[in-house]
């Protein structure tokens, strides 16, 4: 009766709150427990009755079925067909009795057990499709919404967190998650409800990253304006998280600084900036990618240049810290400012190595 009367509740909050595939999909799941419970009410019921009646004809005249509980041992080994032979009818009204609960009972029971397993396969698939997922996690990365971008973000944050061992949740409205790796965790779901973002446990999260999402598509001051709700969202549900947002059109950046982001990246402006830098200062960009692809266990240093190398073309000075020392050089610090290393650059006195090492230099700065 409990049973019954909690699906009731969960059916009626189904059809006033629910809207498309998730409403279709529940209460398709609900019916399918209505089902299995009517199965199994129905099974037992045959079973009482059978028995009643097995015991009625057999009593008098079967000295191996003399009580309720013989009749009910006979109606389990006939509705199972487990047949053991130890108990069997005699009297004709016995054996009408006991082929009805043969028929009638292994027919709900093999209904019963198929709408189970039913049951069972929809509740992991709407698992793995993240339908009803609830994370527990804390201090943990989310990531809301999605596009081609978001690959490599999780990527990044995953080779991150198995050093840190900080789980991410992702949260978009994919159908399936777009990366297999334990420390993943998958959320279908709108990334400006109130409802997904506390499933993804956002009120408990270390770090929100907010992707332009442009699965809903529309325009780009569309998308930016659901980033820009989805980050009010997220600050009303987590006021200490840092926070950090794509936005696709540079006027829409203040939109998002006062819904409360941290860090708002805008990558026409940088990436702008970065293809005309690269043409001033050509290998610039090869020192951003070797930045954005470092290993999740290195470090960036800034490192005094030896005696030895005064003088020496960097490209050879490279070379010799890679293979001795498993340096990544990715630039060269100078009085008047970065530079990029470039293979006929010769080192001074007064320079500083910028270099990638997963073990810390014996001299050195830590600059991340």
């Amino acid at each position: 009766m409990t049973g019954g009367f909690s699906l009731w509740l969960l059916y009626c909050s189904v059809m006033k709150s629910g809207t498309g595939y998730r409403k279709a999909s529940l209460k398709r799941l609900i019916n399918k427990k209505w089902f299995s419970i009517t199965m199994l009410g129905a099974i037992i019921l045959v079973a009482v009755l059978g028995s009643l009646l097995v015991l009625e004809f057999e009593k008098k005249t079967n000295p191996l079925i003399q009580t309720y509980g013989d009749a009910v041992w006979l109606s389990f080994e006939t509705m199972t067909t487990v047949g053991y032979g130890d108990k069997v009818p005699i009297t004709p009204g016995g054996k009408v009795s006991v082929i009805m609960e043969m028929v009638v009972g292994i027919s709900l029971l093999t209904g019963f057990i198929g709408s189970r397993a039913s049951i069972r396969a929809e509740e992991a698939r709407r698992r793995a499709e993240g339908l009803d997922t609830k994370i527990e996690l804390r201090e943990h990365f989310v990531v809301c919404g999605w596009n081609p971008r978001g690959k490599y973000v999780l990527e990044r944050l995953a080779d991150s967190a198995r050093v840190t061992s900080t789980p991410i949740v992702l949260l978009c409205g994919l159908t399936s998650p777009p990366v297999e790796d334990d420390y993943v965790f998958f959320i279908q779901g709108n990334p400006t409800s109130v409802e997904d973002q506390v499933r993804a446990n956002i009120p408990k999260a270390k770090s929100i990253v907010l992707l332009a999402d442009e699965l809903g598509g529309g325009s780009l001051g569309d998308i930016d304006a659901r980033t820009v709700l989805a980050a009010l969202t997220a600050r009303d549900l987590n006021p200490t998280a840092k926070m950090t947002a794509e936005v696709l059109e540079p006027a829409n950046v203040q939109h998002l600084e006062h819904a409360g982001v941290s860090e708002v990246f805008d990558h026409n402006l940088i990436g702008g900036n970065l293809l005309a830098q690269s043409a001033i200062s050509y290998g610039l960009i090869e020192v951003v990618t070797a930045l954005a692809q470092k290993d999740a266990e290195a470090r960036v240093y800034r490192i005094p240049v030896e005696p030895d190398m005064v003088g020496e073309a960097c490209s050879s000075a490279t070379s010799r810290l890679e293979i001795e020392k498993g340096y990544s050089v990715i630039g060269v610090r100078r009085p008047d400012g970065m530079q990029v290393c470039e293979g006929d650059t010769l080192l001074g006195k007064d320079d500083k190595l910028i270099v990638l090492s997963k073990t810390p230099p014996p001299t050195r700065e830590e600059m991340d």
